[in-house]
């Protein structure tokens, strides 16, 4: 079962804000990718393990407790987060996408594992909790997008 959310990362006039290109967008993804600490409240630190190629793993602490990842990064297009040992979810995608304007949008996608899946049927806050979290730091993430948009220095290409 996946469950997934799109926003379009300019809202308003380009007097209200900066606009935000699908490449600045990716760059910030992959900032957040090596340290989401300023993107995703619930995330206090991040320990990059080892890198290989085409990503990384890495550990992070999320609401208090440890959660080891596998990073894998398909450049310009998404960043997969997989999360072995996590009885609820199996992973999490970052993609990169166009509105009907042209404009770029940020989906999260969730895929859930066995468990969190018998979660959904057994207990109906379980999905609603789960909607409120990913609302929540999809919304905490694009805010961290739009206030640094142009204030990053671009990262090299090997990035």
């Amino acid at each position: 079962m996946v469950i997934s959310w799109d926003v379009p990362v300019n809202t308003g006039s380009t007097r209200d804000a900066a606009r935000i290109t699908a490449v600045q967008l990716w760059e910030q993804l992959l900032r957040k990718a090596e340290n989401p600490v300023p993107y995703v409240p619930a995330i206090t630190e991040c320990t990059i393990l080892d890198r290989f190629p085409g990503g990384f793993t890495r550990e992070i602490v999320r609401d208090g407790s440890w959660v080891f990842q596998r990073v894998e990064i398909e450049p310009g297009r998404s960043i997969v987060y997989h999360q072995p040992g996590d009885p609820d979810v199996e992973s999490i995608v970052n993609q990169v996408g166009r509105d009907d304007n042209g404009g770029p949008t940020l989906t999260i996608s969730v895929h859930l594992a066995p468990e969190g899946i018998e979660k959904v049927i057994r207990e109906s806050r379980f999905l609603e909790a789960t909607d409120a979290y990913f609302t929540d730091a999809l919304r905490a993430v694009v805010d961290e997008i739009r206030a640094t948009a142009g204030e990053l220095t671009p990262l090299p290409a090997a990035a």
